[in-house]
C-alpha cells in the first residue's frame, strides 16, 4: 500500500527524496547523488581522477552555485551519453581537467533547468577565481561550454517519462555501490548506508555499469517504465535490513560512512 514506509509517494517529483522510498533521507540522498556523479566521471576519465578531490570540488560547487536537485540528475544525464558515446574526455585541451567538464555540465544543466542561469563572471567567483584571474579563466569557460556542447550534439532536451526513467536509473546505478543500508523504521534519521569500500568489487561494478550504459537505448527512456521501488524490493535482507540489531559483517571489505 501507499502507507508502506518502502513504496514511494506517486504525487512526488523524482528530485524528491521521498519519491523513491522512505526509507532514505535528505541528506543520503545527496549522497547517493553526488557519488553517481563521481563513479560516471570516474568511468569517463578511467584512473586519472583523485577522487577526494572531485568529491569536494563538487559538494562545493553544488553548494555555493545552490545547484538545484533537478540539474545534477539533468548533469549525471550528460556524463550517462558521453560514456555511452564513448567520448575521450580525458584527452581533449579543453576538458583534460575532470573539474572543468563537470563544472561545464552542471552550466548546462542548470541553464537548461532554468535554474538560475548565472553569468560566466559569476560560476568563476562560486569556483573561487579572482577578479585579477578572470580574463584567461572567461575564455576557457566559454570554450569548455561550447566543447560540452559539441559532445552533447547539442541535445539537452530531458523531460516527462524520459526525466523520470533516467532519475529512477541513476538512483539504482547509486544504490549498487552501496554495500549494505540498516533502516531504522522508528527514526529514519538513524538508517544507517554502508558504502562498498572494496577496490576490485568497485571496478567491477564500474565495468558492469559502462556496459549497461553503452547499450541502453535513449529512445527507449520514453517508452518504458523504470522502477526504482522494484529494485528496492529485491533488495530486502540481502542489501537492506529493517531494524536490524547489528550490521551484516563483510570479510572482504572494511569503512562505512553515513
Amino acid at each position: 500500500s501507499s502507507s508502506s514506509p518502502i513504496n514511494r509517494k506517486e504525487n512526488l517529483s523524482p528530485n524528491h527524496f521521498k519519491y523513491y522510498t522512505n526509507h532514505l533521507n535528505k541528506t543520503q540522498f545527496n549522497l547517493i547523488l553526488i557519488n553517481c556523479s563521481i563513479n560516471l566521471m570516474k568511468t569517463l576519465y578511467k584512473d586519472s581522477v583523485d577522487e577526494k578531490d572531485l568529491r569536494f570540488f563538487i559538494i562545493e560547487v553544488l553548494r555555493r552555485s545552490k545547484t538545484s536537485i533537478q540539474s545534477l540528475q539533468l548533469a549525471c544525464y550528460y556524463m550517462f551519453k558521453l560514456v555511452k558515446d564513448e567520448k575521450d574526455v580525458a584527452s581533449d585541451v579543453h576538458l583534460k581537467d575532470y573539474k572543468k567538464l563537470f563544472l561545464g555540465l552542471v552550466i548546462l544543466s542548470s541553464k537548461f533547468n532554468q535554474d538560475c542561469n548565472y553569468s560566466f563572471k559569476t560560476w568563476l567567483k562560486i569556483c573561487g577565481i579572482k577578479e585579477d584571474d578572470q580574463k584567461s579563466n572567461l575564455k576557457t569557460l566559454r570554450e569548455v561550454e561550447i566543447k560540452c556542447l559539441g559532445l552533447l550534439n547539442y541535445e539537452l532536451y530531458l523531460n516527462g517519462l524520459a526525466y523520470e526513467n533516467w532519475c529512477n536509473i541513476l538512483i539504482i546505478y547509486g544504490y549498487d555501490f552501496i554495500s549494505y543500508q540498516i533502516v531504522n523504521s522508528r527514526n529514519h534519521d538513524e538508517n544507517e548506508i554502508h558504502w562498498e569500500s572494496n577496490d576490485a568489487s568497485i571496478s567491477n561494478k564500474l565495468k558492469k555499469w559502462k556496459g549497461f550504459f553503452g547499450q541502453l537505448s535513449i529512445n527507449n527512456l520514453s517508452v518504458v517504465k523504470i522502477n526504482f521501488n522494484n529494485y528496492y524490493a529485491n533488495q530486502m535482507d540481502r542489501k537492506i535490513f529493517i531494524d536490524a540489531k547489528k550490521a551484516p559483517v563483510s570479510l572482504f571489505s572494511s569503512g562505512s560512512r553515513k
